[in-house]
């Protein structure tokens, strides 16, 4: 056959391209293991962080960073203000914590929880969000029955005529023009959750990398520049208006830095939290906060670090670090691989081609292959054979499958 050689190296660069990925997956999901972290809370009674740990047979399941193990009735008692509901019911709730008398309404509204995955940033945007009444009449938030989007200018368009309404987008142009902002914008971010409390609209960083808010007040636009510190270039900002309303959210700066963005009298103030720089394309931020300190993980790959800090001030007063398992999956992958192919971004939630290289160690195996290879049907022609030590050196053992399915076909 004319094209028998050139049909012959697509069978097999396509049966390598599908092994690639399918031999690598089938061996993570054998092999893959995620590190499993004890729950951890800053205990406001013992100055220590306190943990669960999620397996419930050991013997040490509560215990502190200084390994004291704590019988559930200890755990719940120094943890007052993290089990307070259940401690209310059974009657053993402290008067107050550090001589500051305790009130069940504050400690309501200064709980908090806040989470942060890669993923938050590195999943495109629709592009389409919803301006609701900062000041409702009703007292709720109401849904407008228009969206707006925000790139080379500003529009609102009706959801059921899917129609520009004119008159609303220019009001919202000309305030965010008279504001200073310059289009196109970069980013925009808010809470569109309608179950809040209340809307403090979005925050939206322009062409020059300034820092706007913008929302809805007595059906009238509201835009203000934040005037943030040049040093501070926002990367990322996460809305979460929280029930105490002390600040609107939280900025990422691109230095790994984080903030809370307070305002005071028209003035917006980032507040720096005394935590490590954070990887926004790798970790992961939990943070849990009561009236006195608010405990904070950084979790990534290789460890979980845990912070304490001061409510107010936000500066740390105690950390501890569990370093992560090793994972199976990434032992064997640097064994039998040295790449291999994914289509599912770990920062992200879309599919797309991901080409990862793991270890020269995994060649090894590949040498060992082709020298095979050398010596398996000895009569096939000499280019044929240099071919298949070659692919075999490259691919080990995808490449090997290859073309074993190839030959198998051929006979």
């Amino acid at each position: 056959m004319k094209y028998k050689n050139l049909i012959y190296v697509l069978v097999v660069l396509f049966v390598t391209l599908i092994g690639l990925w399918a031999v690598p997956a089938l061996v993570k999901t054998a092999t893959y293991s995620k590190s499993q972290y004890p729950f951890g809370y800053y205990s406001e009674v013992t100055k220590k962080f306190l943990f669960k740990e999620l397996d419930t047979k050991r013997k040490d399941r509560l215990h502190d960073d200084e390994g004291k193990v704590f019988s559930d009735k200890e755990y719940d008692q120094s943890l007052p203000l993290f089990n307070y509901r259940q401690l209310m019911l059974n009657g053993e709730m402290p008067d107050s914590i550090d001589s500051i008398k305790l009130d069940p309404a504050l400690l309501r509204v200064k709980q908090m929880n806040f989470r942060y995955l890669p993923k938050f940033k590195n999943t495109p945007d629709v592009g389409l969000y919803i301006m609701y009444e900062s000041l409702p009449v009703k007292g709720k938030l109401e849904s407008p029955g228009d969206l707006f989007r925000l790139k080379d200018k500003i529009e609102f368009i009706d959801a059921e005529s899917n129609t520009v309404n004119k008159e609303k987008s220019d009001k919202f142009q000309d305030a965010l023009v008279k504001a200073g902002y310059t289009f196109p914008a970069q980013w925009t971010s808010g809470d569109l959750n309608i179950r809040k409390p209340y809307d403090e609209g979005y925050f939206s960083l322009d062409a020059k990398g300034q820092l706007f808010h913008i929302k809805m007040v007595n059906g009238r636009p509201f835009v203000r520049n934040t005037n943030l510190d040049p040093q501070i270039e926002p990367a990322f900002f996460s809305m979460t208006e929280p029930a105490d309303k002390r600040y609107y959210g939280f900025i990422f700066d691109k230095k790994g830095f984080s903030y809370i963005l307070e305002e005071n009298s028209g003035q917006y103030h980032p507040l720096r939290l005394d935590i490590d720089p954070v990887n926004l394309d790798r970790d992961e931020v939990t943070i849990m906060g009561n009236f006195l300190y608010w405990t904070v993980y950084v979790q990534n790959a290789a460890s979980r670090h845990y912070y304490a800090l001061g409510t107010d001030s936000l500066q740390k007063v105690r950390d501890f670090t569990i370093p992560g398992a090793i994972n199976n999956w990434d032992k064997t992958a640097g064994k039998l691989f040295p790449f291999y192919l994914d289509f599912q971004k770990p920062t992200g939630e879309y599919i797309f081609p991901q080409l990862y290289f793991t270890s020269f160690l995994a060649l090894i195996p590949n040498v060992l292959l082709a020298i095979l290879f050398a010596f398996i049907y000895p009569k096939r022609p000499v280019k044929i054979k240099v071919f298949t030590c070659v692919f075999a050196l490259l691919f080990g053992i995808v490449g090997a499958l290859a073309l074993l399915i190839q030959w198998k076909i051929e006979d």
